[in-house]
């Protein structure tokens, strides 16, 4: 007996992965190697303009530009903020979320699109970053997220302010 043809050669990969949060000492970690990542390219500028003086912010905003994505669409409704932002070069795997009270930052897996994408992480070959700055203040622990068809999606509910109008 002949055997069956297969579409697929091998199991399709789904499209969607559930994004983890991380908190407390795992996301202070992981602000301050990204800073790191941000301050070290600053330097490097710094450095490739023959060590000009009087760069020092625009230097700063070009290494938070080449190390951070933009993009993320953010929106206010009734109790809830949401984030939308589309990652088209994540994998998917291993999708991290720290959310802050005003602050939201990303790192996601590059997809390797059939290629070994093992580039040194000091190269920065295989992670992405993302961070946007929220509308209005919110709770980090009421935050839900999905990742699906390469577009992140993050819901949040707003912080109350307190009787005291604090």
């Amino acid at each position: 007996m002949p055997e069956a043809k297969m579409a697929f050669r091998s199991a399709p990969q789904l499209a969607s992965a559930t994004p983890s949060f991380i908190d407390g000492r795992e996301a202070e970690e992981l602000e301050q190697a990204v800073y790191g990542k941000i301050r070290d390219r600053a330097y490097l500028l710094f450095e490739q303009s023959g060590r000009e003086p009087g760069n020092d912010d625009a230097n700063w905003l070009r290494a938070e530009s080449e190390t951070l994505r933009s993009g993320a669409q953010i929106r206010e409704s009734g109790s809830w903020v949401t984030l939308n932002a589309s990652i088209p070069d994540a994998s998917g795997q291993d999708l991290q979320l720290v959310v802050r009270p005003t602050r939201v930052l990303v790192r996601a897996r590059k997809a390797s699109n059939g290629q070994d994408c093992s580039e040194p992480a000091e190269q920065g070959g295989g992670e992405i970053f993302l961070a946007a700055n929220l509308t209005a203040e919110v709770d980090p622990l009421s935050a839900a997220a999905s990742f699906r068809d390469h577009n992140l999606h993050l819901m949040v509910k707003k912080r109350r302010p307190n009787k005291n109008g604090a």
